[in-house]
C-alpha cells in the first residue's frame, strides 16, 4: 500500500517537472493517471476491504487505521474509531481548468472551473469510512433485485432527504451486499444499530399484521373516536396529511369491524398481510397505459398528411410498509410509503390540420391534468398495543380485486374512469400465532 502511494507521489512530482506553461507531456500524464487510479483503488480497498470476516456480525465495523474502536452505546460492540480517515491520493495543488482536461476526460464548452484529481477526504467533523455487511439480509430475497433498499430507505428517512448532501462532507452508497458510509461517530453508531436490527436472526420469528383499507371520506373515525389515542407520525414528502392513533389490541379489531360496515369500505390487500420483522409488505394497482394525442402537425411525407405526437401516462398507486422492532424489542416502528399518479381530467380541444384531401380538417388534442403523491410516514408505538395510520385523502386507482361493502365502490376504476381520492387507512399490530 505504501509503495503504491509513494509511486503516485513520485508520479505527481515528475509530472510537475515535465510540465511547462500550459503544455503537458501526454505520456507522463497518462502514466501518472494510471498510477493514481491504481493507488486510489488500493487505497479504497484498504479503507473498506477487511472490515468483515465471513462470520462477523454487521455492526462490527473497523476504520482504515484498524486501531482502537469506540463502543456501540446500545450493544457494546466495536464499531470503529473517530480519528481515522482514508486518504485518496495525495493532497496537491494540481488542477485542470482552462489549461486542459485530464487524459480521457472531455469537457465541452469553455472551461472556467478548476478540477482537482488529488485530494484528501475532509475529516473536520471526525469522519471515517465504515463498511457494513448486509449480505445476510439480501440472501433472504433471492428474487429481488435490490433488497438492500429496505435498509437504505430506513436510513434515508431518519436522516432526511438532504442530510447526505450538506456539510460536513459525507458519503453513503449501497450494493446488494454492502453499505459504505463516510461520516462521524454518531452517524456510524446510528447506521450500525439500524443494520443490526435488520439482520438480527433472533427476531425473524416475529411477525406483524398489516391491513390497508380505503374509505371515501375521513369520517370513518366518528363512531370509534373514544377508542383512539392520538399518536403523531413522522412525515416526509408531500401530497397527503397523515395522522396516527394508538389503540388497545382488543379494540383494534372492533374499530376495523366498524369501518368494514361502511358502504365505501375497500380492502386493498384481500389476503391478510402478515409480514415478518424487517421485511417489506407491498400492494399496488396499475391501470392500463393511457395514450393521449398531445399534438398534431402537418407532414406531407406521412400517409395521412400529418403526424401525431402520442404520449403515454402511467397511472397507479403503490403502498409499502416495513415493520421493525426497536433495539430493546419493546417498540414497534413501521415505515409506510404511498405513491400514486392519477389523471384527474383531460382537456380536449380541436386543432386545424388542413391537408390536400381534407382542407377543413380539425383533429382533437388532449392535455391531461395529473395528480401525483409521494408521502412517507413512520409510526412508533409499544409492541403490546396496536396502531392506525390514516394517510389522508390521496389519489388512487382502485384494483379490480378490491373487496368492497358497497355496489358502487366494487366497480373498477378501469370500468368507470373518474378521479378517485380516498383516505387510505393502515391497521398495524403484532400478529398472533
Amino acid at each position: 500500500m505504501t509503495r503504491w502511494r509513494n509511486e503516485a507521489r513520485r508520479a505527481v512530482l515528475n509530472r510537475r517537472t515535465k510540465a511547462s506553461g500550459n503544455g503537458r507531456n501526454s505520456d507522463g500524464r497518462a502514466d501518472f493517471l494510471r498510477r493514481w487510479a491504481l493507488a486510489f483503488a488500493l487505497g479504497g480497498a484498504a479503507a473498506v476491504g477487511n472490515f468483515f470476516p465471513s462470520d462477523a456480525r454487521a455492526q462490527d465495523v473497523v476504520d482504515a487505521a484498524g486501531a482502537s474502536g469506540w463502543k456501540n452505546a446500545e450493544n457494546g460492540s466495536n464499531v470503529g474509531e473517530t480519528t481515522g480517515a482514508a486518504n485518496v491520493g495525495e493532497a496537491s495543488a494540481a488542477t485542470f481548468g482552462n489549461d486542459g482536461a485530464p487524459e480521457g476526460v472531455r469537457f465541452d464548452g469553455p472551461r472556467t472551473t478548476s478540477y482537482s484529481l488529488e485530494f484528501e477526504l475532509p475529516k473536520s467533523d471526525g469522519q471515517f469510512w465504515a463498511m457494513y455487511d448486509v449480505a445476510g439480509y439480501s440472501e433472504r430475497f433471492p428474487n429481488l433485485s435490490s433488497p438492500q433498499n429496505a435498509i437504505v430507505d430506513w436510513i434515508m428517512f431518519d436522516a432526511g432527504d438532504d442530510f447526505w448532501r450538506r456539510e460536513p462532507f459525507s458519503a453513503f452508497s449501497a450494493s446488494r451486499d454492502r453499505l459504505y458510509v463516510y461520516h462521524n461517530e454518531s452517524v456510524q453508531r446510528y447506521v450500525s444499530n439500524v443494520v443490526d436490527r435488520f439482520l438480527d436472526p433472533t427476531r425473524r420469528n416475529v411477525s406483524f399484521s398489516i391491513r390497508a383499507v380505503a374509505v371515501k371520506t375521513p369520517d370513518w373515525r366518528s363512531r370509534v373516536a373514544q377508542r383512539l389515542t392520538p399518536l403523531r407520525p413522522t412525515v416526509l414528502g408531500r401530497g397527503a396529511d397523515p395522522q396516527g392513533w394508538l389503540v388497545e389490541k382488543a379494540e383494534l379489531e372492533k374499530v376495523y369491524a366498524e369501518i368494514k360496515k361502511r358502504s365505501d369500505f375497500i380492502l386493498l390487500n384481500p389476503a391478510r398481510g402478515v409480514v415478518p420483522n424487517a421485511e417489506t409488505f407491498g400492494v399496488s394497482s396499475v391501470a392500463p397505459k393511457r395514450e393521449l394525442v398531445r399534438d398534431v402537425r402537418l407532414d406531407s411525407s406521412a400517409p395521412a398528411g400529418y403526424v401525431s405526437d402520442v404520449a403515454a401516462v402511467d397511472e397507479g398507486f403503490r403502498i409499502e410498509a416495513t415493520p421493525l422492532l426497536s433495539a430493546n424489542g419493546e417498540t414497534f416502528e413501521t415505515l409506510v410509503r404511498y405513491r400514486a399518479t392519477v389523471v384527474e381530467k383531460t382537456a380536449t380541444f380541436g386543432m386545424r390540420v388542413p391537408t390536400s384531401t381534407a382542407p377543413r380538417q380539425r383533429l382533437e388534442v388532449e392535455r391531461p391534468s395529473i395528480v401525483s403523491c409521494d408521502v412517507r410516514a413512520k409510526l412508533a408505538f409499544p409492541r403490546t398495543k396496536g396502531a392506525i395510520l390514516d394517510l389522508g385523502a390521496v389519489p388512487m386507482i382502485l384494483p379490480k380485486t378490491a373487496e368492497s361493502g358497497g355496489i358502487v365502490e366494487s366497480v373498477s376504476r378501469f370500468v368507470a374512469p373518474q378521479t378517485a381520492f380516498y383516505n387510505v387507512v393502515v391497521f398495524l399490530a403484532e400478529a398472533t400465532n
